[in-house]
């Protein structure tokens, strides 16, 4: 993980980020491979069987959707 504070993170990543804090699709209906790519940066993780947001996966969300 990068944490300078800068991530570079793929279209497809943004917009898996996106969905997990949302809570707008399972998993199962996610680009698996940006799912996978969240997790080993760790902003994203399973809590009881749930993939969500960790603290640094927020912030990240946060400077994301503060530069667009």
């Amino acid at each position: 993980m990068d944490h300078s504070g800068k991530v570079d993170l793929s279209a497809s990543e943004r917009l898996t980020l996106r969905y997990i804090a949302e809570g707008e699709l399972h998993a199962t209906e996610m680009d698996w491979v940006a799912v996978q790519r969240l997790k080993r940066m760790g902003l994203v993780e399973e809590r009881g069987g749930t993939t969500m947001t960790t603290k640094e996966g927020q912030r990240t969300l946060h400077r994301i959707a503060g530069s667009t």
